[in-house]
């Protein structure tokens, strides 16, 4: 599913990005740009799926899945203004400095201030299958992301690196090319060893379930998280700032919206026993999951200000379907 993410103009008001993973037809994204730029976009952003996970292998959904940096190039080059970024690339395909190095030319191409460069472990395993490789477990997976976001930080803040990890090799390497402003690094997912990640070497982190969402099924995790649980995530985030000696407030926090309804009050249960329906849970009240909006404009947008309090958002994601109405209805109402 697309969506759009906001990013604030000025603190206390929540700005708009794009996640362009299954864009119906990418034949027609310089339409989409232009349209995204009327909106008041603030950027794009894309996952990393080589099929949508959850899709039988033969349906027509599987066959949706976009490259991530060819399209961020495209849009890039129809924009003077929109930010790109990628939440995140699976460190699982490919030896990180290939990403780095996309990362990298994107920020000397458009400025560095326009590209977050995300990087994720990697959590579908149909996917990896598919290619034939392995799924490690999540402490193998984490290693290799550490080393993935420690040749990261080398490369982007000295130009150099030369890492002996067990996963990520990197002898006498130069970063080439390299942009004179870096592209911010991003961290997507929710364990908290992967949050410690982020306050020890990234700027921003793209908050998912935390690991204690014990589902295997993504949008049965997401729907099981309350505020509270991203909250606790918030105050991980934070020490592991403080234990590695960086600023408050040094990563800047996102979380996207997997399921929005617009409905009335006497409508807010069957809104939530449909969603929870699709992802096979017994029905159960969404209003305090920070991946749902749910009801009327004004209740969502008293939701996104309240989570912003709490937890400190810097973006938002909202459903791609819902952007028009989104952006007229509730847009307004956080400005």
């Amino acid at each position: 599913m697309a969506r759009i993410v906001y990013r604030p103009r000025r603190p206390g008001v929540i700005d708009v990005y794009v996640n362009l993973r299954f864009f119906p037809d990418p034949r027609r994204i310089g339409e989409a740009v232009a349209r995204w730029e009327e909106l008041g976009v603030a950027g794009v952003v894309l996952g990393d799926h080589l099929f949508p996970p959850a899709a039988p292998y033969r349906s027509p959904q599987s066959s949706r899945g976009i490259d991530q940096l060819t399209m961020l190039t495209v849009v890039a080059t129809l924009s003077e203004r929109l930010r790109v970024g990628t939440v995140a690339s699976n460190v699982a395909f490919q030896h990180p400095l290939l990403l780095i190095r996309k990362f990298a030319t994107l920020a000397v191409l458009y400025g560095g201030d326009r590209v977050y460069a995300g990087f994720g472990a990697g959590w579908a395993r149909r996917e990896l299958e598919a290619i034939g490789l392995p799924l490690p477990p999540l402490a193998e997976r984490l290693d290799r992301l550490e080393e993935a976001l420690r040749l990261a930080r080398q490369l982007f803040d000295e130009g150099f690196a030369d890492e002996g990890g067990d996963h990520v090799l990197a002898h006498e390497l130069p970063l080439a090319p390299r942009p004179e402003t870096p592209p911010r690094i991003l961290v997507g997912g929710g364990s908290e060893r992967l949050v410690r990640l982020a306050g020890r070497y990234c700027d921003h982190i793209d908050l998912n379930a935390p690991s204690h969402r014990r589902s295997r099924i993504e949008p049965q995790r997401k729907l099981t998280t309350t505020v509270a649980d991203l909250e606790q995530s918030v105050a991980t985030l934070r020490d592991a700032e403080a234990q590695a000696g960086r600023p408050p407030g040094s990563v800047a926090v996102s979380a996207v919206v997997t399921d929005i309804a617009f409905c009335r009050e006497s409508e807010l249960d069957a809104e939530s026993e449909r969603i929870c329906a699709a992802a096979e849970l017994p029905a159960r009240s969404l209003l305090d999951s920070p991946f749902v909006l749910l009801g009327e404009p004004q209740r969502m947008a008293d939701a996104l200000r309240e989570r912003q309090e709490r937890l400190g958002l810097a973006w938002i994601g909202i459903p791609f379907s819902d952007v028009e109405r989104f952006s007229a209805d509730v847009a307004p109402l956080l400005a």
